[in-house]
């Protein structure tokens, strides 16, 4: 299946959000996740099912104030 991450095109036969998502960010990174422009909570990350042509944007955390 044809995917985007961060705009990159991946072909993928991984359907699981959590899955790809191993590939791009170590476990230890604070990162926010959105498919196609929906942030996606990452107590959802393991049961979100992906669909073609889905764009997944990963943003790093940064603590601010």
């Amino acid at each position: 299946m044809q995917l985007y991450v961060n705009d990159e095109p991946v072909q993928s036969d991984i359907a699981r959000l959590a899955n790809v998502l191993e590939l791009y960010v170590r476990a230890d990174q604070r990162v926010a996740v959105a498919v196609n422009q929906n942030i996606v909570p990452r107590s959802r990350w393991s049961e979100f099912v992906l669909n073609e042509n889905d764009r997944i944007d990963v943003f790093e955390s940064i603590a601010g104030g």
